[in-house]
């Protein structure tokens, strides 16, 4: 199958700052290796305004990227958003789809999908013989997840937990309003009448945690299978910075114990924590984990993952999760060469000031 949109395209990171941003090479390795005539470019703006709106309706677009402080903004500038990107209320991706000779602008986020896509392969890579397909899940009460931040990466996270079946997902974070913003987010799009609509609980102490996971919580929950951090990879200063280090080194402790029910996927083992920080690669949490005989899954893996589910999107110009989840719409090698190339890619540094686009007058 070849791209919906044939001819050269340009596809843009709308963001600031982003003059950092590895991005570019990436993508247009796997267009070279693809033979794509797309080129990936950046487009440094703190605002979506008529210039970035013009570009993306323009001829030589062929999609885009959208990084902070964008994700939320850019959503009502577009003709639909996906339910990836209703339910974490962040959009990553623009893909431009062709329907009844029309073309519309579907903003997706496909940040969930990393998370959710190096977890699955960490998992297959443990079960060689289990089949791991894009509507794989846990059963309800199978598995608890959970999510340390609170912040539009704790959205995608939590988001890519639930698709995955855990439930319920737990939260721990410096920030309490952060959490409580998150967890009304979710509430805001759920189903009441859903017996299995997500369910977060904020984890504030030990004695919390022991009251819901210890082995003698009086209703004590399934165990947590997976967790992710999404908080910088700073060694942690504040009483509440610490509180949260205290709390995941409590959870990463804990014997796990499995629902009842059984699903599609088996419990990992050893379980699964994915560190979406990646500077530095090995951070204080991940080496927290692997000394309490978790798998450590570096976040440098979940960027790739996105970026590859991206492509996918971009040459079907399809925004569903099958078509970003499906490995034969990219040949193995360039995938290996991609994931090669960002795993031993250096950090870019900028050498000028960067210019916000949005600042300059016409």
């Amino acid at each position: 199958m070849t791209h919906t949109q044939p001819g050269p395209k340009d596809i843009y990171l709308f963001g600031f700052p982003i003059a950092h941003s590895g991005a570019p090479s990436l993508h247009n390795l796997v267009f070279e290796s693809i033979s794509s005539p797309c080129t990936y470019k950046l487009w440094s703006t703190s605002a979506v305004n008529q210039a970035v709106l013009d570009e993306l309706r323009s001829s030589s677009s062929g999609g885009a990227a959208v990084t902070m402080p964008l994700k939320a903004e850019i959503i009502k500038y577009l003709d639909e958003i996906s339910p990836e990107g209703y339910a974490t209320g962040a959009c990553n991706t623009v893909v431009r789809v062709e329907e009844d000779g029309a073309t519309k602008l579907v903003g997706t986020n496909t940040d969930f999908l990393g998370v959710r896509n190096s977890l699955l392969q960490a998992l297959a890579l443990q079960y060689s013989s289990v089949s791991v397909g894009t509507t794989a899940t846990y059963a309800p009460g199978q598995a608890s997840g959970m999510v340390i931040g609170g912040g539009a990466t704790t959205r995608s996270a939590v988001h890519a937990l639930y698709t995955l079946g855990m439930n319920p997902v737990f939260l721990a974070n410096r920030d309490a309003a952060e959490v409580a913003d998150t967890i009304a987010h979710f509430d805001s799009r759920s189903d009441p009448a859903n017996p299995n609509r997500l369910r977060l609980i904020h984890l504030t102490s030990v004695e919390q945690v022991e009251g819901h996971l210890g082995p003698n919580a009086t209703n004590r929950l399934p165990g947590v299978a997976m967790i992710v951090g999404a908080i910088p990879a700073i060694a942690p200063k504040s009483l509440e910075e610490r509180m949260v280090y205290t709390i995941a080194t409590h959870v990463f402790t804990l014997p796990f114990q499995a629902g009842a029910a059984e699903g599609d996927l088996p419990v990992p083992s050893p379980r699964l924590f994915l560190d979406m920080a990646y500077k530095p690669r090995l951070t204080p949490l991940l080496k927290i984990a692997a000394a309490l005989g978790w798998q450590d899954i570096g976040g440098i893996l979940a960027m790739i993952e996105q970026g590859l589910a991206q492509q996918r999107m971009w040459k079907m110009g399809s925004s569903s999760v099958a078509v970003a989840s499906d490995e034969s719409l990219l040949d193995a090698e360039t995938c290996r060469k991609a994931r090669e190339f960002v795993e031993n890619m250096k950090d870019i540094v900028p050498t000028e000031p960067e210019i916000d686009r949005s600042k300059i007058s016409v």
